[in-house]
């Protein structure tokens, strides 16, 4: 399996425009380093600017120090009447388009980039034409269709020739949103891009007989693994008052009394059940589904179900999540109201001295008769640590 590890894709650019910051004679002349239009950095800048909350005090937090610098991008975004939310609202759509804006350059770009990202900014998980795609899913796809070669792609993989060509006349592609308007680009083209994707950008895995390259660790070599880098700078320490941590690094157990430690990224993933599972009708019916996670550290520090079920009526179901051990904790009862139809997180309690890897499985129960539904997919969220 090929490895690159493509959540974002930087090129070099001769500096343009003025920093906020004094520029140096060194500066002057340097090539600087900025994130290539689509990439997950580009994207979680320009989301953290168009996001309603961010304000003059957020955008000095993220680096952004002058007022006029300040005043310009909210004034862009906000539109001639200074209100955001109504019709004649400018909203950034590409990474040019901010570092257009006076007073903004590299150094800033980077940095309203890391604040953006350590915030969540720019992610593209979510149902695209009825596909599901995570955090990581997105990001290698956008990179797939803004860098691949249209020409090969065309050989290794079935998708329409069409929608590669229009695909490649449309780059630099800055969202999902963005590719899925493009002509031909639907269910069968996402879902084979995807596969390619994740195929060609995604993690070496590793087993007992097939080991990792020098120099990467393999997560869990006695079955299937990964092959990471265990050396991030930062790992080990608390995260901050967010729950946020540096870059390569997410914040493990989080909560209201416990502000969590800072492990590397690959400690986090998701998976995903896509296979629709039919949930016979109550009051003792009930179908189980399951998903398998790999490639993280031993134990679970948290954990969010993201679940889409078509039932006439959610608020009769019980759902349960068994962990590899054989641990079953609940989801959701009656008690806690209509459960959610779209692909809300749901936080659950899973215990955290039990195996992360292996088979996790879903439990829909219907306790009142009447009713048939299906668990269409699920996915599981985990964040992991070393026991």
């Amino acid at each position: 399996m090929r490895f690159l590890r493509a959540s974002l894709v930087l090129v070099a650019l001769v500096t343009s425009g003025c920093d906020d910051e004094p520029v140096t004679a060194d500066d002057a002349n340097a090539t600087e380093i900025v994130f290539a239009e689509g990439s997950r950095d580009a994207r979680a800048a320009v989301a953290f600017v168009n996001d309603a909350s961010t304000d003059a005090a957020k955008l000095k937090a993220a680096g952004v120090t002058t007022t006029s610098t300040q005043s310009a991008l909210l004034a862009h975004r906000n539109g001639p009447d200074g209100e955001l939310g109504t019709s004649d609202d400018a909203l950034f759509v590409t990474l040019a388009e901010l570092d257009a804006v006076k007073g903004i350059g590299p150094a800033t770009l980077k940095k309203l980039a890391a604040y953006g990202l350590a915030r969540d900014f720019g992610n593209e998980r979510g149902l695209y034409y009825d596909v599901y795609f995570t955090e990581l899913d997105a990001d290698r796809l956008l990179t797939l269709v803004n860098t691949g070669d249209i020409a090969e792609l065309d050989k290794t993989t079935s998708v329409d020739s069409r929608a590669l060509k229009n695909i490649e006349a449309a780059r630099p592609i800055v969202s999902m949103a963005e590719l899925t308007s493009i002509s031909r680009v639907k269910k069968t083209a996402l879902t084979l891009l995807r596969a390619e994707a994740n195929e060609a950008l995604g993690p070496i895995t590793c087993t007992h007989e097939e080991p990792c390259p020098s120099g990467l660790f393999c997560t869990n070599s006695e079955t299937a693994g990964r092959c990471v880098d265990t050396n991030v700078a930062g790992r080990g320490d608390p995260c901050d008052a967010e729950g946020i941590c540096g870059p390569g690094l997410v914040c493990g157990g989080h909560s209201d009394d416990f502000v969590g430690i800072c492990n590397p990224e690959w400690m986090h993933d998701e998976f995903v059940s896509a296979s629709p599972a039919a949930i016979a009708d109550g009051p003792d019916g009930g179908i189980s589904t399951d998903l398998q996670a790999i490639g993280l550290a031993t134990v679970p520090t948290d954990a969010i179900l993201r679940v889409k079920i078509d039932h006439p009526r959610p608020s009769d179901l019980v759902l349960t999540l068994e962990n590899t051990a054989g641990t079953v904790v609940p989801v959701w009862d009656p008690s806690m109201g209509p459960l959610p139809t779209s692909l809300e997180d749901i936080p659950v309690q899973v215990p955290g001295d039990e195996p992360a890897n292996g088979m996790w499985v879903l439990s829909a129960f219907d306790t009142v008769a009447g009713e048939t539904g299906t668990i269409q997919f699920f996915t599981l969220e985990l964040i992991s640590r070393f026991d």
